[in-house]
């Protein structure tokens, strides 16, 4: 199940996160959807997503932190934006990265506390994040987990992972199109990432689907050995009649005492029994049956 919209309304701030946090949550949103732009002369920052919650996170975050002059709508086929010019902009640089340009903005060295760093990784996963938990149905089971987050450039992406590390966090980089993926695949990993970002809904449904789907491929593995030795008890039975006829077409038959004669014909009459049902119709043991069966098939198969 894709449950990336379920995690991105988890992840939202609250009125009991600190200032700290909600700067590191803004310094993700920035660095993950903005860039520089220069129109008519003039410089600016723009942050751009097709997805709306980041970009009206992000302006709410600016109006509390900053106080900055921005412009917030949405484009025809470009979903929506967040610009400001210039000294508004440095205004944003300056409460998010102390003065530091956004290019800069991906390096998570100053980042100390856990809960900042779940903050800013909170900040990311909003902003280009998504998560995938496989259906509990065992025909979709080759589906894994999965949990990426989007960067623009390999520095920041491999800052991310280092803040990710730094807090006892597994997580990959690969190279995805245009940006650099930060992944991880494991369900153990996957809900890791998500308890840290505080998507505890999302970390109970992980749980219980790895359950399930532990239970399915028990089940699953189990049925698969009970059908293989089906299958190989119908291919004894078919050897054992084979035997029995070859017995009778070549005139050996006749030459066998009463208990291989009573065995075949009891097997002829019973042809879909298993040997231990069979053994209980002719009330011997299950290994005295199998051994006259045996016998019979050697006999038989010579012929």
């Amino acid at each position: 199940m894709n449950i990336t919209e379920e995690v991105r309304q988890q992840i939202l701030l609250t009125n009991d996160d600190h200032e700290s946090e909600r700067r590191e949550y803004l310094c993700a949103l920035v660095k993950c959807l903005g860039s520089i732009s220069i129109e008519s002369g003039k410089s600016y920052l723009v942050l751009e997503s097709k997805n709306r919650l980041p970009i009206v996170t992000a302006v709410s975050l600016i109006k509390e932190l900053v106080g900055a002059e921005i412009e917030f709508g949405s484009g025809e086929g470009k979903g929506y934006y967040v610009k400001a010019e210039g000294g508004e902009a440095a205004k944003i640089f300056s409460c998010v990265s102390e003065g530091r340009a956004v290019t800069d903005l991906g390096d998570t060295e100053g980042i100390k506390s856990r809960t900042c760093a779940a903050a800013y990784a909170r900040g990311a996963f909003l902003a280009g994040g998504s998560a995938y938990i496989p259906s509990d149905k065992i025909q979709e089971k080759s589906v894994g987990y999965h949990i990426e987050f989007l960067f623009f450039g390999e520095d920041a992406a491999t800052a991310f992972v280092d803040l990710l590390n730094r807090c006892e966090l597994t997580a990959h980089i690969s190279k995805k199109g245009n940006y650099y993926s930060v992944y991880a695949k494991s369900a153990e990993a996957v809900s890791d990432i998500l308890a840290f970002l505080g998507a505890t809904d999302s970390v109970i449904k992980t749980t219980v689907a790895s359950i399930t789907r532990s239970a399915n491929g028990n089940v699953n593995r189990q049925t698969n050995c009970e059908m293989a030795n089906i299958d190989k008890s119908q291919t004894n039975i078919m050897r054992q009649v084979e035997a029995i006829e070859n017995l009778k077409a070549s005139g050996e038959y006749d030459k066998l005492d009463d208990r291989l004669k009573e065995t075949c014909e009891m097997r002829l009459k019973y042809r879909k029994e298993t040997l231990g049902e069979l053994a209980k119709i002719m009330g011997i043991s299950k290994s005295g049956l199998n051994h006259r069966l045996v016998k019979i098939t050697e006999l038989g198969e010579r012929k």
